[in-house]
């Protein structure tokens, strides 16, 4: 099925305008990619095709998108559903339902499909992703990794001509994204027509029909998949896309079980740099369970001062409860111990920038949440008067960083800071990193971004 944009712009009721005289034309069945700085419009666009601009979002369109032969202004947002599927940045923003399962059923049935086709769609998808152990669960005790795979299992059981996938790959393990290539590339063999917005680009090599790189709203540069990932180094920093290549890990990564063991080491192979409690923050005897599930039992941690620690590990290892259970907000089953420069951690000496920013944007301005200085070094100024939610997914995640460093935490820990984020600010987050624990801080960074902490992190534990 075709999808045709024509002369399309769009502006805020605020007057700023996002889209500037957009024309497109997918061609059925292949796949567009969606490039550019964060801001730049790739979001919009996605909003475009799938009818939550106009139908959702208030503002000013002008021009016509088509969906095959239908007109989406015109369309009712239920109907445009049987006919595009949508993976959003923040997954977690699109579930109906508690469970696996029942989402991924939820579109089916709302649509009048026949039970067992819902059943044979649910369970293609669960064994596309490689999920299935995920049908059962509650949605609401899964990481932000399964849940972006979750949300890309649901787009193939909607079975819907045109998938729109914005940012698919955000909160995934390298593992993952292989899972998620894997069913793009089975959609496209199945016809499917494709568009990508994304910023993490490598895995779609030899996907890719046309890539578009987009800036200030506007479509600044077209090239076919075989032109642009043949752009050499400097070509593509010169248009501030990321990688090209598949990122390797660098330097030294130090394994530490999740769930120790008997049998386990002695606690240096915990990541204990120098043994010393007054080095940094030192975490002792963690232990978390859920569900009757122990999902972390840590002897000791150690995260030195005046350095950055990343920590990495498949999704659903336990990343996110170790960085909430640091901070207190997340309950351990008992006697843990945190210690910063040898002292009992205090509230207000740590902060957490979460996976889902929108939980810490609270202001009615941009101005009103971060001091002027950090708006400027994490290239905000311009957006003063915007309100945050109104921001794309990278400018709220720099946003909420920059609320982070106002506060003056000597701990800093930011879960999957670069998720929605272009190779510029990327470097830019890297750098404040930097100055912040030149200042003798304790910064931690849970990530599956490779190409970001092998910019910053001095050291990397990887939960096993």
């Amino acid at each position: 099925m075709s999808v045709t944009i024509n002369d399309v712009s769009w502006t805020w009721p605020n007057g700023e305008q996002v889209l500037d005289e957009i024309a497109l034309n997918p061609v059925p069945g292949t796949l567009t990619l969606v490039c550019g700085a964060s801001g730049s419009g790739k979001s919009t666009l996605v909003r475009l095709i799938n009818g939550l601009i106009p139908h959702f979002h208030d503002g000013q369109l002008t021009g016509t998108v088509l969906v095959g032969d239908q007109e989406v202004a015109d369309t009712p947002v239920d109907q445009m559903g049987r006919l595009t599927a949508t993976v959003f940045q923040n997954p977690a923003t699109q579930f109906f339902t508690t469970t696996v399962a029942d989402e991924l059923a939820f579109a089916g049935q709302n649509h009048q499909v026949p039970a067992d086709e819902i059943r044979r769609r649910r369970t293609e998808a669960l064994e596309t992703l490689g999920i299935e152990e995920l049908a059962d669960r509650d949605l609401r005790g899964l990481s932000g990794g399964q849940l972006q795979k979750v949300a890309c299992a649901q787009a193939l059981a909607q079975d819907a001509p045109i998938i729109l996938l914005d940012e698919p790959t955000s909160n995934l393990d390298p593992e993952a994204i292989d899972a998620i290539r894997e069913a793009i590339a089975r959609l496209k063999q199945l016809g499917r027509t494709l568009v990508v917005a994304e910023h993490r680009i490598y895995f779609l090599r030899d996907l890719v029909d046309e890539a578009v790189i987009m800036a200030d709203g506007r479509i600044t540069s077209r090239m076919s998949g075989e032109e642009f990932f043949a752009m050499d180094d400097a070509e593509r920093r010169n248009l501030g896309l990321r990688t090209l290549e598949r990122p390797e890990w660098m330097g030294q990564i130090i394994d530490v079980p999740a769930c120790r063991t008997h049998q386990d080491p002695a606690p240096e192979s915990s990541g204990d740099a120098d043994g010393s409690d007054a080095s940094g923050l030192v975490v002792s005897d963690l232990t978390v369970e859920r569900g009757g599930h122990t999902i972390l039992d840590i002897d000791r941690l150690v995260f030195p001062r005046g350095t950055i620690t990343g920590i990495i590990g498949a999704n659903g290892i336990g990343k996110t409860t170790l960085a909430r259970t640091i901070c207190r907000l997340q309950r351990a089953r008992r006697g843990i111990r945190v210690t910063v420069n040898g002292h009992a951690l205090v509230r207000g000496q740590a902060f957490l920038v979460m996976q889902d920013v929108h939980r810490q944007l609270f202001a009615e301005s941009v101005a009103d949440e971060a001091s002027e200085p950090q708006l400027a070094r994490l290239d905000l100024a311009s957006l003063t008067s915007r309100h945050p939610l109104s921001l794309s997914g990278g400018q709220k995640q720099r946003l909420v960083i920059a609320t982070a460093i106002d506060q003056e935490a000597r701990v800093l820990i930011l879960d999957e800071p670069t998720s929605g984020v272009d190779h510029r600010h990327l470097l830019s987050i890297a750098a404040e990193l930097r100055t912040l624990a030149d200042d003798d801080r304790v910064v931690i960074v849970v990530s599956h971004d490779a190409e970001f902490l092998n910019e910053c992190a001095d050291r990397i534990i990887r939960l096993t």
